[in-house]
């Protein structure tokens, strides 16, 4: 589909990535309003202009936008689809999810966060007596509403259930876990290859691991089981942590945790992915168990000192925000680069 993405210049290459990822051809990229407009979040021209413009199917604005920018757009723009930084998600995560559980996380999500705007629309339609969004008028959204929170109350029946089953399961197993965890696009699966031997499927797309996956990998007699985790983005709305908590709880259950950065990032940048990193395991309640961190992807810093530099900024932040940090090690999975060392830390850890 063709698409118009609005975003902030911080977050452009994010956002470009997660529309192709979703699919969607980006005819052309607008910058997110400093003031947003309070009916439409975009300004009004911009929707006016769209509006003249045929082979446009959808809209992405890569923020949370409120119930009346949805209504106020859709009668706006009819025929043309709405996206919001949720929803864009949401869409990335339905393209992937396998298990029924997968499935069902995003259902909710999804459904949790169209309620609100359904009710918003049933309360508008009910003040103008006029037809309704949905094509049946006033009584056709208070029944789509009634669907909706039904649907929900089963849902998270299931998933309790499933959450359940997943923790006894988890708890059962008699050999040592640790988790790989990080942001999309850091080299967590990559990583992961390279100590299992796999071939599990790596690009630059983002979100290319979007339900865990394990391999135990024998040493010394004993096992190891690795897992590769769905990864975190900045800036993650509560509702994607909410629905795909069970996803990340893999790594609460770990033994050890393997935190893989990128360090190809400016020192900046690397700074705000650690922080909010911790920030996203602390939101999952995890804590005190010990952690390395990979600095991955080194062959793509210009010079030695460079990472020296990076490694010693990662271990002052990292020990002075989360205890136990083993180990900072600079790596490159895609080139093998330390990846002997990082491996033996792993076993000696466990």
């Amino acid at each position: 589909m063709k698409a118009i993405l609005f975003t902030a210049d911080e977050y452009k290459d994010e956002a470009l990535s997660l529309a192709e990822t979703a699919f969607y051809e980006i005819a052309k990229i607008y910058k997110i309003p400093k003031k947003p407009n309070p009916n439409f979040y975009i300004q009004k021209d911009k929707v006016e202009e769209i509006k003249k413009l045929n082979d446009i199917d959808a809209i992405i604005i890569f923020d949370l936008l409120k119930s009346r920018h949805f209504i106020n757009l859709n009668k706006e723009l009819l025929g043309k689809k709405i996206l919001d930084k949720v929803i864009l998600l949401l869409e990335i995560f339905a393209l992937h999810a396998g298990s029924k559980e997968a499935k069902l996380q995003i259902e909710l999500a999804k459904l949790k966060y169209e309620l609100p705007i359904l009710k918003d629309m049933y309360k508008k339609a009910k003040i103008t007596e006029q037809q309704g969004p949905l094509g049946a008028g006033v009584y056709g959204v208070e029944s789509t509403i009634r669907l909706y929170q039904r649907r929900i109350v089963k849902i998270r029946k299931e998933l309790e259930e499933i959450k359940k089953a997943k923790e006894d399961q988890i708890r059962r197993v008699n050999f040592n876990s640790v988790a790989i965890v990080g942001y999309t696009n850091a080299g967590k699966t990559t990583i992961f290859n390279y100590l299992t031997g796999l071939n599990q499927k790596v690009d630059s797309s983002m979100f290319t691991t979007t339900s865990p996956k394990r391999y135990a990998i024998p040493i010394d007699g004993k096992k190891i089981m690795l897992v590769d985790t769905v990864g975190f983005i900045r800036g993650i709305p509560p509702q994607i942590i909410e629905a795909f908590f069970v996803t990340l709880s893999e790594a609460k259950y770990a033994n050890a945790l393997l935190l893989v950065l990128d360090s190809s990032l400016s020192s900046t940048l690397l700074v705000e992915m650690l922080q909010s990193s911790l920030e996203i395991l602390r939101e999952l309640g995890i804590s005190g168990k010990p952690m390395i961190i990979a600095l991955n992807k080194i062959d793509k810093n210009n010079e030695e000192k460079e990472v020296e530099d990076k490694v010693n900024l990662v271990k002052e932040l990292a020990n002075s925000l989360y205890t136990p940090i083993i180990d900072v090690i600079p790596v490159s999975a895609l080139k093998g680069i330390n990846m002997n060392i990082l491996r033996d830390k792993i076993l000696a850890l466990i």
